[in-house]
Parts: structure tokens; C-alpha cells; sequence
């Protein structure tokens, strides 16, 4: 009998005895309708929802798990936490959803064959204001450098390309959406002649791309980014609490955090593996090297008083003993902008300062008086008369002199 209860045959005896002295109740489990022993208090569970309404609020059960173990040496399962939430009828925000059945892409064996980028805009900082987050990863999972910027700009893209080249080195291949930063509009509609002469029209990131060698594969769709369009994801529900927690509130604040953030916090925990332990990463060029190639360039021509202008601003070019450099009317002059703001002109292979000209300002108009039909008319300008005008000539006697001298003579 104890083979086929699949217990022991101390607990059948047990249980037969228990069967004789209370009937069949006695077979029943003494700990039902009790608390387990194992049970956890209220106290860390009223804990655990106090935290989940405040400062982990919006967090994932997971990410709850790893912050308790973390910071309060409290250790739970994701699954408790989310027993805890549904009793307090608190929504889950992330929950697991079946798998949905697409085709598998294999991912790149060595670190450095594809990489992928692209930008985030979101309200990083509970603010009510959307700023864009920029980011690389690699196949692997690993991401490879973070950037936040007010809008998706080119610099904001330069600057993750440079924390890559920096830490890992030059990729073999990129692969982006069809952002008119990484492809221009203009290269999807060439002539023949243009697409046999290879003469496409080259952006500004796409021309440092060519210097790397590396090559830029557009993407057709979100979907066919998944990988980093999931990264996307991550990243809003797990920075946004880390931005909480360390009270975050600007962008130059979050550069910081950024900085070590891929390294000490996301990668150990999702980052995998390559298949092969040979990286694909090339060396970069120098560091000044790297400073011209990262940079906005602008091809701009000189006016007859050696100035160009850029951005409605009129700039000099500073030369030797720091005097103005004289050019030639029409002159090429390539104007450099490089990350950290910095304005410099190249002419004839010189790099040059650039420095403001200020304009004098417009002579003020005189001003428009509207006759009574409507129509503008200008006022007259007052004239003085000349020193020999007549009326500057013999000015006639005050009239109280002139009543005196008549008063003079005897009546007649």
C-alpha cells in the first residue's frame, strides 16, 4: 500500500492511526486553512507595495527583484512581488505575453560585425519634456556607448560613434534606419549616369563612415531592427529609475550617469557571449584625427572683406600673430565644426580660428505717417534758414519801443 500512496510506511501506520482515533477528518492535512510558517510577513509585503507605489513605481517585477536584492539585501521573486501587486490591485505594468512565431536571424559570432544605432525620444526624466537618447549595441547584446541630446541630432550620433571607437574600436558594419543623417534623400533618386560613375551624395555621418571603412547597411523597417528597438524598451522602463533614484533631472546630468552606466549596470546583466572569441573591432585613428573626422563640415566662399558667413553670423579668419586673414573674393573656405563647439576654417590644407565679426547695425529709417486717405507719405525734413536769409536780417523793433518814440514829440 505504501508503493502505490507513494509515501513511507511510517506515514501510512501514522495515518491509519489518525484514521481510528479521528475518522476521516483525521486524514485531513493539520496546516490547512493556517498560515505557513514559511509564509512572508506582512511587514515586507506592505514594504514591497510602499515601494512599488513610490520610488520603484513603473518597475518591472524583475527589476524589482534585482533593486530589493541590491539595496535592501531583501531577496524575492518576481513572482511574489506580483502576488504582492495583484492583492493591493495595483496593475502590472510589464507582464510576459506569448511568444510571438516569427523566422530566427542567427546573430553575428564575433563581436564588431554589425552593429546597430539609433535614438530614443522619451520623457527620460518625468518631467513632461521628451529628450532623445542615442545609442549603439553590438550582436551580442552589449551596448557599446550612450548619449542624451534634446532632439536626434548629428552630434548626438557622433558622440556614441566616438565612446565606440574609443573603447572598442571601428566596426565593420552599421545598421540604421534611412534617417537622413545616415542616408541622404537625394541618393534614392540618381540618374544612370550617377549610379554607373558611383556618385551618390554622401551625409555628413556617412562621410566619416567612409573614412572608417565602415559600411552602412539601411534598414527596411522597425521590425527588421528588433534587436535595439528592444534595447529601446529596456532602456525606458530601467534608466528611468536609475535617473529617479540618483534625482536626475537634466541632460548634462544624465551624460554622467550615462558614462558608466552600460559597463557597471546593463551589460553584466544582458549582454551574452559571442560565439567566437575573436573581435571583429578595427584600431581607430589617433585622437586628433578623430577630432577633425567627427566634426560638421561646411563649404563656404569668402566676400570681398575676407569674412564668410555661417548661421546669419559673419566670422574672420584668424591667422598668424592672431591678425585677420586676408582672402580672395570668392575664395573656398571649409568651415569645421567639432563636438565640443569649437569653430575652425580650412584653407589651402591650414586650419585657421574662427572668429565673430560684429555688424554695424542698419540706419534707422524715418518714420511712415498714414494720410487721412490711408496712403503712406514720409515726413518733410525740417529746414533752418541760411545765416543771409532775410528774416536773419534787421529783426523789426519790439513794439513797446516803438510806442515810446512816438510818445516823444509835442501834440499836434
Amino acid at each position: 500500500m505504501a508503493d502505490r500512496l507513494g509515501l513511507s510506511r511510517r506515514q501510512v501506520f501514522r495515518l491509519k492511526r489518525r484514521y481510528r482515533e479521528e475518522g476521516a477528518q483525521g486524514l485531513l492535512h493539520k496546516g490547512r486553512g493556517k498560515p505557513s510558517r514559511r509564509r512572508i510577513s506582512q511587514e515586507t509585503r506592505d514594504f514591497v507595495v510602499s515601494l512599488a507605489k513610490g520610488l520603484y513605481r513603473d518597475t518591472s517585477c524583475q527589476h524589482m527583484a534585482e533593486l530589493l536584492a541590491e539595496e535592501h539585501d531583501l531577496v524575492l521573486s518576481a513572482k511574489s512581488i506580483a502576488r504582492f501587486l495583484r492583492a493591493e490591485n495595483l496593475s502590472l505594468v510589464h507582464r510576459h505575453r506569448a511568444p510571438k512565431r516569427r523566422s530566427r536571424r542567427v546573430r553575428r559570432s564575433r563581436r564588431g560585425d554589425l552593429v546597430q544605432m539609433d535614438a530614443s525620444p522619451f520623457d527620460w526624466f518625468e518631467i513632461g519634456e521628451r529628450c532623445t537618447l542615442h545609442g549603439v549595441d553590438d550582436a551580442t547584446g552589449e551596448v557599446l556607448g550612450l548619449w542624451m541630446a534634446r532632439n536626434e541630432c548629428l552630434f548626438g550620433y557622433f558622440r556614441v560613434l566616438r565612446q565606440m571607437l574609443d573603447r572598442h574600436g571601428v566596426p565593420r558594419e552599421l545598421y540604421a534606419d534611412r534617417h537622413t543623417i545616415f542616408l541622404s534623400p537625394k541618393s534614392e533618386k540618381l540618374t544612370i549616369k550617377e549610379e554607373l560613375e558611383d556618385s551618390a551624395p554622401v551625409t555628413q555621418f556617412g562621410r566619416a563612415l567612409e573614412v572608417l571603412g565602415t559600411r552602412y547597411v539601411p534598414a527596411g523597417s522597425p521590425q527588421a531592427k528588433g534587436r535595439i528597438e528592444r534595447l529601446r524598451g529596456t532602456l525606458q522602463d530601467r534608466l528611468v529609475v536609475a535617473f529617479r533614484r540618483a534625482g536626475v533631472k537634466t541632460i548634462e546630468e544624465a551624460n554622467v550617469l550615462l558614462a558608466a552606466y552600460p559597463g557597471e549596470v546593463h551589460n553584466p546583466r544582458f549582454a551574452r557571449p559571442p560565439a567566437e572569441g575573436a573581435s571583429a573591432f578595427l584600431p581607430p585613428p589617433d585622437g586628433p584625427a578623430l577630432d577633425l573626422l567627427l566634426t560638421r563640415q561646411t563649404d563656404r566662399k569668402a566676400s570681398g572683406d575676407s569674412t564668410i558667413s555661417l548661421d546669419g553670423k559673419q566670422y574672420a579668419l584668424i591667422g598668424p600673430r592672431r591678425r585677420p586673414l586676408l582672402l580672395a573674393r570668392g575664395q573656398a573656405v571649409k568651415v569645421i565644426e567639432k563636438l565640443d563647439g569649437k569653430l575652425l576654417a580650412l584653407v589651402h590644407d591650414g586650419l585657421y580660428d574662427l572668429a565673430a565679426v560684429d555688424k554695424e547695425p542698419p540706419a534707422t529709417p524715418p518714420p511712415v505717417i498714414e494720410t487721412k486717405t490711408g496712403t503712406p507719405c514720409k515726413t518733410k525734413k525740417q529746414r533752418k534758414p541760411a545765416a543771409d536769409h532775410p528774416w536773419r536780417q534787421n529783426p523789426a523793433p519790439p513794439a513797446a519801443a516803438v510806442g515810446s518814440e512816438q510818445g516823444t514829440g509835442s501834440p499836434p
